[in-house]
């Protein structure tokens, strides 16, 4: 039989689906025939990213792009902003997610260990394993999505959990947590498949603004030394993983690294 497009008509919930990575995830899903809906801090940029979207797909119906805004740094009303976005997104509950990549990410200020506090300590923490880990509370209901192996959870880590960067003791913990919370919410979200996609440098908006006081060199000197392919990783690169493991449905409590070799470099 002809191999079939399992992302065609499912329905994918993007985290972070205005920029970079997570904007790339969407526009791989709508490309693969799916409904996407994506999320974000700020309203008016949410509804400029499905502008974008349908406009690279003017032949598609408009209601397969839609986006909704979430709070997720609001942390005393985390639980009942994502309530409020599972209920508008499935139609209470009428329209199961197939598939929710979290790509949510903000700029942390990664102090040495000889300048940190709990504070600087803790952020890293709130979207990046907080905001998975309550996701995850809301899967297990049943409500917003099956429990069957079609269905997946794709959280984003990052390569410093593999090999750590000097000063950058912080950012590692962060990044390795996060793998750990996959592989226990493998286990304790099955059938419904949990994986994690690690990525290397990638060339994001975020990356821009990490690099604007140093420029162009700056881009420059992470590009040669960002691993063996001496280039940047492009979002729509790593957006095929997350591709990858929404159509591959024996995978599961796994990592997909899309890092260009940074740990062989």
């Amino acid at each position: 039989m002809a191999h079939p497009n399992r992302l065609k008509d499912a329905r994918v919930l993007v985290f972070g689906g205005t920029s970079g990575i997570g904007f790339a995830v969407a526009n791989m899903a709508v490309s693969n025939g799916a409904y996407v809906t994506i999320s974000g801090s700020n309203q008016p940029k949410v509804d400029e990213k499905i502008s974008k979207l349908r406009s690279f797909y003017p032949e598609l119906p408009a209601e397969r792009v839609s986006g909704i805004a979430v709070e997720l740094l609001d942390l005393s009303n985390l639980e009942a902003n994502l309530e409020t976005l599972f209920e508008k997104v499935t139609d209470k509950g009428s329209k199961k997610i197939d598939h929710i990549a979290f790509t949510a990410g903000d700029v942390p200020s990664i102090p040495k260990i000889e300048e940190m506090d709990i504070d600087s300590a803790m952020h890293g923490f709130k979207i990046r394993f907080l905001c998975p880990a309550m996701i995850a509370k809301f899967l297990a209901l049943g409500k917003y999505m099956s429990k069957d192996p079609s269905s997946s959870f794709t959280i984003t880590g990052g390569a410093l959990s593999k090999k750590p960067a000097p000063g950058r003791s912080l950012a590692t913990g962060w990044a390795a947590s996060v793998e750990g919370l996959t592989r226990g919410l493998a286990v304790d979200l099955s059938p419904i498949r949990v994986n994690v996609v690690v990525p290397g440098t990638i060339h994001t908006e975020i990356l821009q603004r990490i690099t604007a006081n140093g420029g162009q060199k700056a881009l420059d000197n992470l590009r040669m030394n960002s691993g063996l392919l001496k280039t940047l990783g492009q979002p729509e690169d790593t957006a095929e993983a997350y591709g990858w493991i929404m159509k591959d449905r024996f995978v599961t409590g796994s990592e997909a690294n899309t890092d260009g070799g940074r740990l062989l470099a």
